[in-house]
Order: structure tokens, then C-alpha cells, then sequence
């Protein structure tokens, strides 16, 4: 059985070129202009990667600090002796995570839709409700929750974020037997090779910072040309059909960014097994350029090209996506005005974590020297033997003088570096916000008064409320955007799904292609605001019912039981058709 993606138009389709004289099929420009366009590319490329180098570097130092890289951090000439402390506190990984957990929270909570879909029209809003039920499933279908998981965290790191979102659709071939008939007789069985699908829709690939350029001179996303180095195998781009001029292509990859190795490396994993031959072989390098054109005084807007190997042009045409988007998705944690790169939530504290490190590494030294005090001796002693002396309760040590050795005195008040530290930490709490009164820490809260627990929460929040209306708006959005467009351009066939009704649980429902094609949709991002909302309609509910019951005429007005359902719901259970159809059985036998 095969499995193979044979989606017409992904974002992770690339392209090769140094396109011969007699090779041009389905590349709209001459050999002279492939030429050109090549050059351009890779001298942008290497431009902008140029541009960013001191950004990478605090990227590559975020990662080092999140993942408490020691390598990383004492290889320094001097620092390799054995007897000397190595710690790495996880100090801003604390900070990551805390940060990390409560967005998550914020922007996709449990038991919560994260979206809602409006349509444009009272005509339009009539198949809204379908449209997002098939839009949950298709998220959850490509494991879009899991995958926003590491969007956010490398968005957290670094301070940026990327994804592909393209449109992909698998088929699998598998061998089946099937009957052979004579006469309306089964007489025996065959083999034959079926093709099915066994995915159709959107996907959500997290991408590497290290291997997505941005033009740097074009602060808005939505116009900034973007350039994404990949690799893919000489069989995956014969096989995709849209890239061209393949023939004499040969396999070649380029060493691996020595930033994204030194992090690998930091996470346990060697640079040699990466560039064996076994695991990269018959892979080319592909640059993957989004964006508009110039050759001479041609102008090319929003087209894709892919570069192979450095020099050969393999793609080149408009964006394949009816909508015009690009099919990445790019956030900031921090925007920075007119910049299109933004800070992440740990960058600020990179030195008071190394502060942090020097101390704790400096006050364990002095711990283990005043356990193990070093000694002076005189050399001219002719009974000490330095040579045979091992310090151990009960040694009796020969002398000729008691001065001939004396311990070398050190400061052993401890308390000063742990004040600093504390300090510290508490000040990466203050530039993170990832106070430890959101994470419910009793200890951080005991030498606080109410009033500074309050006003410290409040800040905390007002800080991650602008965190999150930020992605929010800048990768939710546009990702349902991006989303929708391509499965009214791609959906081909009816989508069977279940989804849940207001009372009887789920039900299967069937989307045609022609709904969602004809719909004009916009959508709202209440993931935010579902825990407050759930919580202002829950009281609601609760002080209708208890004035419904104190009023014996309205109670008679009211459906209770239809009531009681909707309370039941807003609770997060979602098996109610099977308790009330329960309750509503027993009352009848009851009256029966």
C-alpha cells in the first residue's frame, strides 16, 4: 500500500531552475529572464538572510535559555575545568511554559468553540452554522490544536511565528481482490490496484523561523515577498506535477543552517546522523519564493517560484490560490511598530538569566570549596607527605610544626547571593509577566497584601490581553480566512460529518460542494472572551430559574424542562438527549 499527496496546489510546492536553452514547458519566461529571476531570488535571499543576522542570534540564545543549554553556555576558554559548577536554571523555561499554558487557555480553551462564522447575508447566515461545523472538523481533522500548540510556543521564543496552510489531498493505493463472474456465477477472485481518498482539506505545518525569510523593507505581511528554503526528494517533485525543467536534476542538498544545528544539538541530536547520506539521499534544496516579480521591466505580481539546487528554475506561475492569499500564516508575540519582525516574551531577560546562572554556578563553588577547603603547606617539612594525605573524619596527619598546613579561608555567607537570585527572578517575572499568581503559587502570594495581588493580576492580564487580540487577529483570522477560500476552491465532493445539535447531542450532516462555494462568510475569534461570556450566561441562567420558581405564573409560561437543558449544556456536559430522555421516561411510567 502507497500513500502519496496529490494536492494540486500546497504552499509546500517548490520549484527548480537554471533552465537550458531547449527546456521551457510550462515556464512563462525566456531562458535569459529564468536566468534573471534566479540571480534576484538568491541574491534577496541572501540579502535578507544577511539582514537578520543579529536577530537570529538572539533567537538562537532564546532557545538555548529556554532549553537550558549548559554546552551552550560555559564553553568559554578557562570554564572547562571539571571541579567547577555547570547549572542552567530553567528559570525563563518556567516563564515559556507559564506564558505558554495560559494563552493556550485564552485562545482555544476547552469545552469552548475558539470561532464563530457570520454570513454576510441573512441568505449567507443560513448555512453559517453549517459551514463552521465543517470547519471544526477539518481543524481537527488536520490536528490543528496540537500544531497551534508549537505556533505559539516558537512564537513565545522568538517572538515569531510561522505556518503553512495549504490544501492537501492523500490517496492511498492499496490492492483489493474482487470476484470474478461467469454467468451471473462468482467462479474466482482478482486483485486489482484501487486509489482512494483518504484525506481531503486544509493543513497546518509549523515551520522553522531559521528557514522563512521575510523581505525586511516591507513592514505589512500581506504585501512582503517571503522566501522558504525546504528540502524535498527528486520522486516527491516529479510526482506533484506542477514543477517543470526537472530533467538532469540531480540530488543536492546544502549544509544545515549552523544556528538551527547548535540548537538540535542542544536538544540531544547529532549533527552526524542528520547529514548521512541515508537520511538525505536523492533530497534537493528548494527555495520557495511568494510575492511580485521584476524582470527588466516586466512586472510578475503574486506569483510563486521555486528555485532548486541554487539555480534551476522548476516553478514559476501565478499564486495557484483563487483567493490571492499566500498560504502561510506569520505572527508576532510583540509587534514593533514599523518592523516586521516583533520581540518575544524572554528576549529582554536573556542577561538576567545569565546573572542568574553566574550566581548560582559562583555560590555552589563557594559551597563545595568550604566543604572541601584547600590547604597551604611548607615544602620544607620532611615528615608531611602532601602525596599521601586524604582528608576523612578521624586522619591523623603528620607534621613536623602544626603550621605547616592551614586552611585558606572563605566567605561563607550565603545569604547575599540568594537575595540577588531572588531579585532576579523576580524581576524576569516583572519583564515576562509571567507572574507566578497566575499559576495559583501560594508562596509568591504570602508576602503580598491583597491590594498588590490585585493590582499585579490586573496588570498581568491587561499585558496578556493585548498578547492575545494580537494573534488573534494576526493568525486565527487569517487562517480561518485562508481556510475557507481554499475549501471553496478545492472541495469537490460532499463532506459527511457529525455535528452537535443543540439537544439530541450529534448528528450527520452532509455539506455540498456548491453551500460552501456560493457562501460569503466572515468570522469572529471569541476564544478569548468564551470563559467570561460562559460564565456572565451561566449567572444569567441560574437568576432566571430562581425567579421562574419564586413566580408561579411565569413559571407556567416557561418550558423548565427546555430550560434546564440549556443550563445543563452551558455546564460543558453534552450527553443530554440521554439523561432528560431518562428523566422524561421515569415521569411517564410515574403518571402511568
Amino acid at each position: 500500500m502507497v500513500e502519496h499527496d496529490t494536492t494540486g496546489n500546497p504552499p509546500a510546492q517548490e520549484a527548480l531552475i537554471n533552465v537550458p536553452e531547449s527546456i521551457q514547458d510550462g515556464l512563462a519566461v525566456s531562458p535569459v529572464e529564468a536566468q534573471m529571476l534566479v540571480a534576484s531570488v538568491m541574491q534577496d535571499a541572501q540579502d535578507w538572510k544577511n539582514a537578520r543576522s543579529r536577530l537570529e542570534s538572539t533567537w538562537q540564545q532564546c532557545w538555548e535559555a529556554y532549553m537550558c543549554d549548559i554546552k551552550s553556555l560555559y564553553t568559554q576558554p578557562g570554564q572547562d575545568t571539571p571541579d567547577r559548577s555547570k547549572i542552567a536554571r530553567p528559570v525563563l523555561y518556567e516563564s515559556v511554559e507559564a506564558i505558554h499554558a495560559f494563552l493556550m487557555n485564552t485562545l482555544l480553551p476547552a469545552d469552548e468553540q475558539f470561532f464563530s462564522v457570520i454570513g454576510q447575508s441573512e441568505a449567507d447566515h443560513e448555512k453559517a452554522k453549517l459551514i463552521e461545523a465543517y470547519l471544526r472538523n477539518k481543524l481537527q481533522e488536520a490536528g490543528f490544536y496540537e500544531k497551534y500548540s508549537v505556533f505559539l510556543k516558537q512564537a513565545i521564543i522568538t517572538g515569531n511565528s510561522v505556518a503553512a496552510v495549504p490544501w492537501r489531498r492523500k490517496t492511498r493505493k492499496s490492492r483489493t481482490r474482487q470476484p470474478i463472474t461467469l454467468f451471473g456465477v462468482t467462479v474466482g477472485t482478482q486483485k486489482r490496484d484501487t486509489e482512494t481518498v483518504v484525506y481531503d482539506g486544509p493543513d497546518f505545518e509549523v515551520l522553522d523561523m531559521f528557514d522563512f525569510l521575510i523581505d525586511p523593507n516591507e513592514p505589512d505581511f500581506e504585501k512582503a515577498t517571503v522566501i522558504r528554503k525546504l528540502e524535498r526528494s527528486l520522486n516527491d517533485l516529479r510526482r506533484a506535477g506542477v514543477y517543470h525543467n526537472l530533467e538532469g536534476l540531480t540530488a543536492q542538498v546544502e549544509p544545515e543552517d549552523a544556528r538551527k544545528s547548535a540548537r538540535r544539538q542542544a536538544f540531544g541530536i547529532a549533527d552526524a546522523g542528520l547529514d548521512a547520506a541515508s537520511h538525505r539521499q536523492q533530497r534537493v534544496t528548494l527555495h520557495e519564493a511568494w510575492g511580485d516579480f521584476y524582470i527588466g521591466d516586466k512586472v510578475f505580481e503574486n506569483y510563486v517560484c521555486v528555485i532548486a539546487n541554487g539555480n534551476r528554475l522548476i516553478r514559476f506561475e501565478p499564486n495557484p490560490y483563487d483567493c490571492g492569499m499566500k498560504p502561510f500564516i506569520f505572527t508576532t508575540l510583540i509587534p514593533v511598530p514599523n518592523e516586521v519582525y516583533g520581540i518575544g516574551a524572554i528576549e529582554k531577560s536573556l542577561g538576567l538569566q545569565h546573572a542568574i546562572n553566574t550566581l548560582t554556578n559562583q555560590k555552589l563553588d563557594v559551597i563545595n570549596i568550604s566543604i572541601n577547603n584547600p590547604f597551604t603547606y611548607l615544602i620544607n617539612d620532611d615528615v608531611f607527605d602532601p602525596e599521601t594525605i586524604v582528608t576523612r573524619p578521624g586522619a591523623l596527619i603528620p607534621v613536623k610544626s602544626h603550621d605547616t598546613l592551614r586552611p585558606i579561608q572563605y566567605l561563607n555567607n550565603f545569604t547575599v547571593a540568594f537575595n540577588e537570585i531572588a531579585d532576579l527572578k523576580e524581576e524576569i517575572n516583572q519583564a515576562t509577566g509571567a507572574f507566578k499568581f497566575l499559576t495559583g503559587d501560594a508562596a509568591q502570594m504570602s508576602n503580598r497584601t491583597a491590594t498588590e495581588i490585585s493590582a499585579m493580576i490586573s496588570g498581568g492580564n491587561q499585558k496578556f490581553s493585548s498578547f492575545t487580540k494580537h494573534l488573534e487577529n494576526t493568525s486565527l483570522e487569517p487562517m480561518l480566512k485562508l481556510v475557507f477560500e481554499q475549501a471553496r476552491q478545492f472541495l469537490s465532493r460532499p463532506e459527511t460529518f457529525l455535528m452537535p445539535t443543540d439537544y439530541t447531542g450529534q448528528q450527520f450532516v452532509t455539506l455540498l460542494p456548491d453551500l460552501i462555494q456560493s457562501a460569503t462568510c466572515r468570522f469572529k475569534i471569541v476564544g478569548s472572551e468564551a470563559t467570561l461570556l460562559r460564565t456572565q450566561e451561566l449567572t444569567a441562567l441560574f437568576e432566571f430559574i430562581r425567579l421562574t420558581q419564586a413566580d408561579p405564573a411565569l413559571r407556567e409560561q416557561v418550558d423548565m424542562l427546555e430550560l434546564y437543558k440549556k443550563l445543563y449544556r452551558r455546564l460543558g456536559f453534552r450527553d443530554e438527549a440521554q439523561v432528560f430522555n431518562t428523566l422524561l421516561a421515569q415521569a411517564e411510567l410515574g403518571g402511568a
